[in-house]
């Protein structure tokens, strides 16, 4: 049987996690849902906060919002809060997006557009893997982010791969799967290319990647 708590006690921390960043933008104070078999436990709002594009509109409680927060990144000062959502954020956003705090906890930003699972590069800047469906064709990619002067996550994809075989009876199934960091300047990543597992390595030199592995995958592509 499923025990639900609805913690009201807005004084209680627990550092910026999950459960810290969701009791400072949910509307209604967050829900923790619990199962005592399992021991697993779901933190959530019940209802949109004011940012994400159905923020406002009023969900009734028994309808929830299930909004939560995946995971929380320290990048460099401030932290970074990545959120989903089926019923605040619409597929365009990949159901999902960003928040930036301060140090002190304060929101600075938040923005649609779910980032992916993202990991610490160094202390000042992450490596995001993303997917993204539309229309049978599965797009997975790598990107560079770092947090602008204005708070937002500016990105810049390293690579790109694209599977259809959803959308085409003979297309090419491509997709990246794991995303490893090494140190603050070199990663990998396995990319599936017709059931066969390749392996890029990068190295940064300045702002640029240098990837060994994109050119014989490309050519690969039919």
């Amino acid at each position: 049987m499923w025990l639900i708590f609805l913690l009201i006690s807005f004084g209680y921390s627990l550092g910026l996690g999950t459960f810290e960043v969701l009791r400072r933008v949910c509307p209604v104070p967050p829900v923790v849902d619990f199962n005592p078999d399992s021991l697993e436990k779901h933190i959530f709002c019940q209802k949109c906060p004011p940012f994400t594009a159905k923020g406002g509109i009023g969900e009734p409680l028994n309808h929830t919002a299930d909004f939560v927060i995946e995971y929380t990144l320290k990048v460099g000062n401030l932290w970074l809060a990545v959120y989903h959502s089926y019923k605040c954020e619409p597929h365009a956003s990949n159901f999902g997006g960003y928040i930036v705090f301060n140090e002190e906890g304060s929101l600075l930003h938040a923005e649609g557009g779910y980032p992916g699972l993202c990991q610490n590069l160094s202390t000042e800047d992450i490596l995001c893997l993303n997917h993204y469906m539309a229309q049978g064709i599965l797009s997975t990619s790598i990107s560079h982010c770092r947090i602008n002067s204005k708070y937002e996550l500016s990105c810049k994809d390293i690579f790109v791969a694209t599977d259809d075989t959803g959308f085409k009876e003979k297309g090419t199934v491509q997709y990246i799967t794991k995303l490893y960091v090494k140190d603050k300047d070199h990663f990998y990543f396995k990319v599936n290319q017709q059931g066969k597992i390749y392996t890029v390595d990068c190295k940064r030199s300045g702002n640029i990647f240098n990837c060994k592995g994109l050119k014989r995958l490309k050519r690969r592509v039919q």
